[in-house]
């Protein structure tokens, strides 16, 4: 299927928000729990957001969660804790499977944090998930910790210490990302690689290498996620439901 969303698709008279936020699949089948991550948060220059989805039914459930060229870390409960993953920018690009009486906590991370986790390029984990214990110390209790956690609100303040004790506070993404971002998402993603490199003044091929390093994808493909991203979460306003 492609997703190719063209400029009529994308209205820009929809007010900006603080934060873009890439979409989430909300339905009656089974229960999710959000938070969004303000800026002026200690970690709002890492983390986005975190949700956790529940399946109480006696049936696997699939759930789609659409790539948005930042890291997840994923937590998948059955019984305990079976897996806790890094996943890349690219990897979630199929539905999300929850057996019966499963659930999953993720915590989506802003493109360009990963510097924070390892010094090598995002290229490295783009399409793959690796186990969270190579990327952050003490990962076991942690482990421990979150099947332990008897909230969603619980399982967040445990995954914020860790990552503080790991000195996440101090973390500053690239500069170069952090305003090609917020430049794309002021464009609601109908913007050309060529405008992006304009506005920030470098070429393309220097911006190009720059998303691929911090990112993990090329800037057009996290141009065109980004509008897919926002394409979705237009249909699904209110008001477009009438």
């Amino acid at each position: 299927m492609s997703s190719y969303i063209s400029a009529s698709q994308v209205p820009r008279s929809v007010p900006e928000p603080q934060k873009f936020i890439p979409f989430l699949w909300n339905g009656p089948e089974f229960s999710l729990q959000h938070r969004i991550f303000p800026s002026e948060h200690e970690l709002g220059q890492l983390i986005m957001d975190s949700f956790e989805i529940s399946n109480s039914s006696g049936a696997t459930m699939s759930y789609p969660i659409l790539p948005f060229g930042g890291l997840r870390a994923v937590f998948l409960f059955n019984r305990g804790l079976t897996r806790a993953e890094l996943c890349g920018p690219t990897t979630l690009l199929k539905k999300l499977s929850l057996p019966p009486q499963s659930s999953v906590f993720c915590m989506r991370f802003l493109p360009g944090s990963m510097r924070y986790f390892s010094p090598l390029s995002a290229c490295e984990l783009a399409g793959q998930s690796q186990p969270l214990s190579q990327y952050l110390s003490h990962s076991d209790n942690l482990s421990s910790a979150m099947r332990r956690g008897e909230s969603f609100h619980a399982r967040n303040v445990l995954l914020v210490r860790t990552l503080c004790a790991g000195g996440a506070a101090r973390f500053q993404p690239f500069p170069l990302i952090g305003q090609s971002v917020g430049f794309i998402s002021e464009h609601r993603g109908i913007v050309r690689v060529s405008q992006i490199a304009a506005e920030m003044g470098c070429s393309e091929r220097y911006l190009s290498r720059m998303f691929q390093e911090h990112i993990g994808i090329s800037a057009s493909f996290f141009v065109n996620r980004f509008s897919f991203n926002f394409s979705c979460i237009l249909s699904w306003l209110p008001s477009r439901k009438s």
